[in-house]
């Protein structure tokens, strides 16, 4: 396949970077590529997004809520995730088109990858339009000698279509930048895999590897799509329930729980139902999970060991009466799960700070919750930046703190107790492999529940979660 080069301009062309202010760039694709840029130094995409957002948006806000202004923020969104989710996808069909890739400035790459997204996976937006503002930007903000490069690399993007799906297209021979194989070596199923739904090889060949190709297939197909919006339905909150009716018979409801519903679409009264705390964001899959290990009925006090941001926190306080104790060691994740716990009036909720392992209670407890830290593999769909920084060698030393915090919680919790062990990755080592490890150690307690989110479930994430009970 032909592929199109360049020559790298003089010493003395504009300097490669992403100038925010470029009358050329559009404001969704503005905001977009300042979040992407962001996240790929490090910082975690949804703040990025939130930072790009506020500077390319707040400093024009009107007093007035601005339509214009909210359709592009929902396509910078799109366009963020979207890039993240199908990078390695799109720096394949790029490698295949340009002779040297790695030679152009990065923000050009970078542009690239955003404006091929949109020609090839946005139905509404026409090739020519994506075509004609990532060449203005690039002539006007990074190197005008590489416009044409620009402007013929993403011409052939659009002429490809959704040819760049064929198993002949996909099965070309490693290149350049997929490292760990050999120039000419033969494409591998867990390579074609990775192209077709964007992810590193390594995360398709584990996948194949421990569950097949069917459920692999599925559990990619789901990473590289966009997840459902989940919401939590408060009981205890005034005509909370009620709307939960009205939401679960929308046609937008892919699934719903007693009190939980996943939606292909926001409805109309979203900020209102959060705003009044009828409702809190919440994954289904992860409600889903705990509803599995009957959560409403684990005795109190119960020790949320892990809590994060708090969400699985604040559903044992609505689940049940009783307290819950909850920690962690990052300090901004518990300042976020106070602020949030005094907004919607949840008193019976004790947040400390302090790493599980390091918490020792003068009375052992009756229930124990364990979201235990993992590789983030099960909700890729939300969080595409994960697999940025993550690598195998992180699942087998993220196994490895699971387990010291499996036994450290079997010796503060008291005979008859409840240990929940939960988990939103997809590994052996992480979730079969770890409770099948802990109870052979471990004869006093048994397995009293286990769930793990079907691959056809149309939630887009998956957990693994099971209850064990210590023998009284």
């Amino acid at each position: 396949m032909a592929r199109t080069s360049f020559r790298p301009g003089p010493a003395g062309a504009r300097p490669a970077r992403l100038r925010a202010a470029s009358p050329a760039l559009p404001p969704a694709r503005r905001a977009a590529l300042l979040a992407l840029e962001r996240c790929l130094r490090g910082q975690d995409i949804q703040a990025a997004l939130d930072a790009a957002l506020g500077a390319v948006f707040a400093p024009g806000a009107a007093v007035q809520p601005d339509p214009a202004a909210a359709l592009d923020a929902a396509l910078a969104t799109e366009l963020a995730y979207g890039t993240l989710r199908r990078k390695p996808t799109l720096d394949f069909i790029l490698a295949t088109l340009l002779r040297d890739p790695a030679a152009l400035p990065g923000p050009m790459r970078l542009l690239l990858a955003v404006a091929a997204y949109e020609i090839l996976f946005l139905d509404r937006i026409p090739a020519y339009a994506s075509v004609h503002w990532a060449t203005e930007q690039v002539k006007t903000a990074i190197n005008p000698r590489l416009a044409k490069v620009c402007n013929a690399v993403l011409r052939r993007v659009a002429d490809l279509g959704s040819g760049w799906q064929d198993a002949a297209f996909l099965g070309q021979p490693p290149l350049a930048h997929e490292a760990g194989l050999g120039a000419g070596a033969r494409a591998d199923e867990a390579l074609v895999l990775a192209r077709r739904f964007g992810v590193p090889r390594w995360l398709a060949a584990l996948w194949l590897g421990a569950y097949g190709p069917t459920r692999a297939q599925a559990l990619l197909a789901a990473s590289c799509q966009a997840p459902p919006l989940g919401l939590r339905l408060r009981p205890g909150v005034t005509g909370a329930m009620e709307r939960h009716a009205g939401l679960a018979a929308l046609p937008s409801c892919l699934a719903s729980t007693a009190t939980g519903v996943a939606l292909a679409a926001a409805p109309e009264d979203l900020d209102a139902l959060l705003a009044s705390g009828r409702a809190v964001r919440q994954s289904l899959a992860g409600q889903l999970a705990l509803a599995a290990l009957g959560a409403d009925h684990w005795p109190r006090p119960v020790w949320d060991a892990c809590c994060g941001r708090g969400g699985k926190t604040l559903l044992l306080a609505d689940d049940a009466p009783g307290t819950v104790l909850a920690s962690d060691p990052n300090a901004r994740r518990l300042a976020g799960l106070n602020a949030e716990r005094r907004r919607l009036g949840v008193a019976e909720v004790a947040v400390f700070r302090a790493r599980a392992e390091q918490v020792f209670w003068r009375r052992p407890l009756p229930a124990i919750l364990l979201d235990a830290p993992c590789s983030g593999l099960g909700v890729l769909s939300r969080r595409p930046d994960t697999l940025l920084r993550r690598t195998p060698d992180d699942i087998t030393a993220l196994a490895g703190v699971q387990a010291r915090l499996l036994e450290h919680a079997a010796r503060c919790l008291a005979p008859g107790g409840v240990l929940a062990y939960v988990t939103c990755t997809v590994t052996p080592a992480e979730n079969e492999g770890q409770v099948e490890r802990f109870l052979a150690a471990h004869p006093d307690f048994r397995l009293a529940a286990t769930h793990t989110t079907p691959q056809d479930a149309p939630l887009g994430e998956f957990f693994h979660a099971v209850r064990l009970e210590r023998r009284a």
